[in-house]
């Protein structure tokens, strides 16, 4: 009825006894009434309305008005107005149940409560409806409508009906919003006109509040009522119970997965044996589909250095078929107390985060470099023996927006079977580990041999040069001893005599040892038995040229070192052993040929009559090992950048002192590096008989990965020999210029190394200007 209407009906007979129209029913024309207020007047007065109709509607107007009304009800009932779906056009209650039952995930369970929301909303003449979805931890909600979430507001009292019920977890009957002052924010949906409010959180028996719906009448209409209220209830528990019953499914088919990949892994493991890679993974594979996190990581104990370590790495690839990809890369460590996988693993609790970005503990650089964006972290220990012997971190939950309960639980219980699984693998590992240390050990045996007896004999009868013998350069850095090969093993024991005594070290182990040596260097072109004297003989200069600076059982070190630092070199380099897969390369993982000669040096040490430290003390013996260890590793030139780094930066700041353990330490690294290279100081004619030497090792290198599909490096590929000096003039400039300056600054002595180096980048410059003056102009 319009509001002219309702005016000119109201100047009509008063149908109240004892009340004038003027009074009750007239409306003066300057009146500011508008229909809404009327029309509310009358829903709150319905005995007025009921009167006014019986005395003046006719009955034929009130006929054609509810005739009317029905086919309005009609035409916009719910079904007419909007289809639900194909899931509610399944033919009977079976199929909607198997197809509600089978929701996997909680977007598509999402998805049906936000369905079932709008089936309740018009089953109860609601005239709006909100669905709100829990957020972390449920503390916060979420507003979720055709698909998408957007966040809402905090969980809590004195906030909005919905922040309420979800608090509380109990339904919520409002009769009139405007009414009520425990909501001061209202509702989610349209501020204005809001009349009855119904929201009802949607509880699993699990107590997980899994949705809260609003329900909302506007002013004009009649307030919810409880019946409303226990017809929303009805269809939101049969709801709920097939969401529970669904998540019950989902942790059986979970455990099904569980024990057949515990079936498979034993099975593995004592039938097959198997490597600690695979099984890690396995683990990361499982743990991945588990939890369904989006990314996962296993770092594995190291007691012993308390450091975690890990080499398998998920980058989030899959394969053709939809699997995840584990790539085997360097292997990193860090120590144990360090981040959140370090907290977990001294700590051996669990860790649930959130939010990563707001956890002190979380280390957003690595997020910076990648790319890769980190929302919540649930990092587990896998314990064994009471111990933490691994820890799995798991990153982005993909069920919601953290990671569960229910997560840690499922986990827990496979972690007991992680533990059993890489004690097994470890042990296989070191069971493939000793078998490859014997067959490297098999292998070197077949090649070397310890000297020959007449050889011995021949070396011992005459052990020592005449003094017209010996080479009037041989104390100096420039001394080369190409053109005394014979003589070499002489050379070697005057040294060792001139600076230890002839008493010192058995005469007859000396002997032995020295032509063992010999022996062990195999017959490449560079990396042989003279190139290992000349580093000894470089050490041998340096030290004299430094006196007092170097204790009797440093210099030992250095001198056995330097002439044992490349035995066994087969003339390859660290890559090609990692590339081409040898069995050195899974013997070591790290400064793979380094490591080999050390391992090499210690089994000559430790042969019979070879002996040459046997007057050591056992705790002596042990630090001498380690001397010459960490003297050999130090030639690997990979290190070399970090001890030029540590050094020059000592010196610059003025702090540098040799009396510093840890300077000391990187100082005798750097002169191992310097002796190693120390043919690039020595006259030019002895560098044109190195160099040659050199790139004929490289270019077998290059041209045997050439044959296996490999693209050698530009130094290795016998394709650029008209490169070299442009080659030399950048390694003198990159690596040994900057190495001799800082050595002379240290030990002044060593001068004539920086010398040589800078003579000899002259004539590579030389070279480089007159092949450059050769090329054909364009």
């Amino acid at each position: 009825m319009s509001c002219n209407k309702f005016r000119l009906s109201c100047q009509k007979k008063c149908p109240l006894p004892g009340q004038s129209t003027s009074d009750r029913w007239r409306i003066s024309p300057n009146s500011s009434m508008t229909e809404f207020e009327v029309q509310n007047f009358l829903i709150r007065n319905p005995d007025v309305l009921e009167s006014f109709i019986l005395e003046y509607v006719s009955v034929e107007t009130l006929d054609r008005i509810v005739r009317q009304k029905r086919e309005e009800q009609c035409s916009t009932s719910y079904f007419q107005k909007k289809e639900l779906g194909k899931l509610y056009q399944l033919e009977s209650t079976r199929d909607i149940a198997n197809a509600i039952g089978n929701a996997i995930g909680d977007t598509e369970t999402h998805a049906r409560l936000e369905e079932v929301t709008e089936i309740i909303a018009h089953a109860i003449n609601a005239k709006s409806y909100t669905l709100y979805i829990p957020q972390h931890n449920e503390k916060d909600l979420a507003i979720y409508r055709n698909g998408t979430l957007q966040p809402y507001g905090p969980v809590g009292k004195g906030q909005t009906v919905s922040a309420y019920a979800a608090q509380e977890k109990c339904p919520v009957l409002i009769e009139d919003l405007s009414a009520d002052s425990r909501f001061p924010k209202g509702i989610g949906s349209s501020k204005e006109n809001i009349g009855s409010v119904l929201c009802i959180p949607v509880i699993l028996p699990s107590d997980d509040v899994i949705g809260i719906i609003e329900l909302v009448r506007d002013q004009i209409s009649p307030p919810f009522t409880k019946i409303d209220m226990q017809l929303s209830n009805a269809l939101l528990g049969w709801v709920a119970a097939c969401i529970h019953e669904n998540s019950l499914k989902n942790i059986v088919n979970a455990q099904q997965q569980l024990n057949d990949f515990l079936l498979d892994t034993t099975k593995e493991m004592f039938d097959e044996m198997t490597s600690t890679d695979n099984v890690v993974k396995k683990i990361l594979s499982f743990t991945k589909d588990l939890v369904n996190a989006d990314r996962c990581s296993l770092f594995l104990v190291d007691e012993e250095k308390q450091e975690l370590y890990a080499d398998i790495f998920d980058e989030g690839v899959k394969d053709n078929e939809g699997k995840d990809v584990f790539t085997k890369k360097s292997m990193i460590r860090f120590g144990m107390e360090k981040g959140i996988a370090g907290y977990v693993a001294n700590s051996g609790e669990v860790v649930n985060i959130i939010d990563a970005y707001k956890d002190s503990r979380f280390n957003q650089d690595i997020d910076k470099l990648t790319g890769f964006k980190t929302r919540n972290i649930l990092c587990m220990p896998i314990m064994s023996k009471s111990k933490v012997v691994g820890v799995v971190q798991m990153i982005n939950s993909l069920n919601g927006d953290h990671f569960t309960k229910a997560d840690e639980n499922a986990f827990k219980m496979y972690a007991v079977y992680c533990a059993l699984a890489l004690h097994y693998s470890q042990l296989y590992s070191l069971l493939h580990n000793q078998q490859t240390q014997y067959k490297v050990a098999m292998e070197v045996l077949k090649y070397h041999i310890v000297c020959h007896e007449e050889e011995l004999a021949a070396f011992e009868a005459k052990p020592f040069l005449d003094k017209e013998q010996i080479p009037l350069d041989l104390p100096l850095f420039d001394f080369c001893c190409y053109d005394y090969n014979e003589i070499i093993p002489n050379l070697f024991l005057h040294m060792i005599v001139e600076m230890f005594g002839n008493t010192r070290f058995e005469l007859g182990k000396l002997c032995r040892f020295t032509l063992t040596v010999r022996k062990n260097y195999r017959n490449v072109t560079y990396h042989n038995w003279q190139h290992g004297f000349h580093v000894s003989h470089s050490l041998w200069c340096m030290i004299k040229s430094s006196p007092g600076v170097f204790s009797e059982f440093e210099k030992m070190a250095f001198v056995i070192a330097g002439i044992c630092h490349d035995v066994d070199h087969r003339g390859y380099n660290n890559a090609y052993f990692q590339k081409m897969d040898m069995p050195l390369a899974d013997l070591y993982s790290t400064s793979v040929m380094e490591q080999h000669h050390y391992r090499q040096t210690v089994t000559i040490l430790q042969t019979e009559g070879q002996d040459i430290f046997s007057f050591l003390q056992a705790k002596e013996y042990k630090e001498m090992l380690e001397l010459i260890r960490h003297h050999i590793i130090a030639t690997d030139l990979a290190l070399y950048f970090g001890n030029q780094k540590i050094l020059s930066k000592a010196l610059e700041d003025n702090v540098y002192d040799l009396r510093d353990e840890s300077l000391r330490k990187t100082t005798k690294a750097l002169m191992m590096t310097g002796a190693d290279l120390c043919a690039i100081s020595k006259p030019w004619d002895t560098q044109g008989r190195t160099v040659t030497g050199l790139y004929n090792e490289f270019y077998l290198q290059g041209d045997e990965e050439k044959q296996k599909g490999f693209e050698p490096i530009p130094m290795m590929d016998r394709a650029k020999e008209e490169d070299i000096p442009n080659q030399q003039v950048g390694f003198i400039d990159f690596i040994c210029a900057p190495l001799y300056r800082t050595l002379q600054t240290i030990l002044p002595g060593t001068s004539p190394l920086i010398d040589g180096c800078m003579k000899s980048r002259d004539h590579w410059s030389k070279q480089l200007e007159k092949k450059k003056s050769q090329m054909p102009s364009t």
